[in-house]
């Protein structure tokens, strides 16, 4: 049982710095994290969960198999729910990637999407924006999903070199600008494991092929992918 003590103290520091909804900015319950229930209840899921073979699997049809391939959201960047990310990525909030991840694999439990997965593996940042930014979002968006599931999060990705936003470009000039990006390391903690790739938005898919491409080389079982964000 917590201290009163602490209620109290909570109960100040709430005063001084209320916790928002990242939504509708209305202040948040005691037992409402990053999202008003309402809010959370009117997210645009992309209902995917449940289909073996979804739109996701698409945009990597042409590149290495994928398992399982899910996105919690659909991402609009004029929509309010874009601040999930946005906010989480630019304004440097690693606590609001670590809840949000949490809050995704808490709802995704009970479909058996983690059932024998056995590493989480980010997908990394070069150096110089890691730098730059403070911290990897899918670093933290993977160690909230571990928070809830159990399942280690591994370094088996190092981006060897940096590349521009890609925001502006179609998917081919993605997919050649990302070519070599990256390259598979700690091949002993890879190797015969049913490894999920950890992204924090799918737009064509270039950045996660060239994960999964990266990741194949270590003779993974199995290889999946899981994101909070899906853009339409």
């Amino acid at each position: 049982m917590a201290h009163p003590l602490s209620h109290i103290l909570d109960g100040i520091a709430s005063a001084a710095y209320p916790r928002l909804c990242r939504i509708c900015r209305r202040p948040l319950l005691h037992d409402e994290h990053l999202m008003c229930l309402h809010c959370l209840a009117e997210l645009p899921r992309t209902r995917i969960a449940d289909f073996e073979f979804n739109t996701i699997h698409s945009r990597l049809a042409h590149h290495t198999p994928v398992a399982r391939a899910v996105a919690w959201y659909f991402y609009d960047k004029a929509s309010d729910y874009a601040r999930l990310i946005v906010e989480s990525k630019y304004e440097k909030r690693p606590r609001q990637c670590r809840v949000l991840g949490a809050i995704m694999a808490r709802e995704m439990a009970d479909t058996g999407f983690f059932d024998g997965i056995d590493a989480l593996v980010p997908v990394p940042l070069h150096w110089k924006k890691r730098l730059s930014r403070g911290f990897n979002q899918t670093e933290e968006i993977a160690r909230g999903i571990s928070s809830v599931t159990g399942i280690s999060v591994v370094a088996g990705l190092r981006a060897v070199r940096g590349h521009g936003i890609q925001s502006r470009h179609n998917a081919a000039e993605r997919a050649a600008a990302l070519a070599g990006t990256f390259r598979a390391i700690h091949a002993d903690r890879l190797r015969g494991r049913h490894l999920l790739i950890v992204d924090d938005l799918i737009t064509t898919g270039a950045t996660l092929s060239e994960a999964l491409r990266a990741l194949s080389s270590a003779s993974p079982s199995s290889l999946s992918v899981l994101a909070p964000g899906l853009t339409r």
